[in-house]
């Protein structure tokens, strides 16, 4: 038996997921803190966790932030940091033997990714099960990075069903990339077009800053 939750995320999107029967939800100073000052605009949506008896343990966090720098690519390396920055809070009071991250896929403007572990807490044999979800949300298409982990006895079968189920709706899609993005990219994979385009973007400037130039009086 599980407890449907929705939580409601400040820019838009909705996070659906389930919660075993007589679940307890952990202190907020027993979780894993979420460091985002670096980052400008940046916001924990959520962050909650749940222990029930038999020792299932679920954590659900949500990062909102601007999406002025995405274009396609770069959820390799957003997914890719969500994915370190998750193995260390799952391995709090356990012994990790194996954290893997499967292929990202796409699906319909929201970029997923599954993780799978094991280890042991304690002397017990432990499984872990994990799921990213990067989408976008509201008028400014946000980014909204979710992810959801699941620990539980290795003998144990539903942390796959809980990880399964959980949503993350209400979202927009992708925002086309910025020019400084684009110029970046075209940069990296056309150097010759991106230094005509740079050249370009000079001269430009320069015809405009001319045209303003107060005249001198006759």
């Amino acid at each position: 038996m599980t407890e449907r939750r929705e939580e409601a995320l400040s820019g838009g999107a909705i996070v659906r997921f389930g919660v075993p029967a007589g679940a307890v939800e952990e202190r907020a100073e027993a979780l894993p803190r979420i460091e985002v000052s670096s980052l400008k605009g940046a916001r924990v949506g959520l962050r909650a966790g749940f222990v029930d008896e038999a020792g299932l343990r679920l954590r659900v966090a949500c990062v909102e932030a601007p999406s002025d720098r995405f274009a396609p690519g770069v959820e390799e390396i957003v997914l890719g940091m969500a994915t370190s920055i998750a193995r260390g809070a799952a391995s709090d009071g356990i012994t990790l033997d194996r954290w893997d991250a499967e292929g990202i896929t796409r699906h319909e403007g929201r970029f997923e990714q599954a993780l799978t572990g094991q280890g042991t807490r304690g002397e017990r044999p432990v499984t872990l099960r994990g799921w990213h979800v990067l989408g976008f949300e509201g008028a400014a298409s946000e980014a909204v990075l979710c992810t959801f982990v699941c620990e539980e006895p290795r003998a144990g079968e539903r942390c796959a069903a809980l990880v399964a189920n959980a949503e993350l709706t209400s979202l927009v899609p992708p925002p086309p990339p910025s020019l400084l993005v684009r110029t970046i990219l075209m940069a990296a994979e056309r150097p010759r077009e991106a230094a005509l385009l740079g050249l370009g973007i000079g001269v430009l400037l320069v015809a405009v800053l001319l045209a303003r130039r107060p005249r001198p009086s006759p």
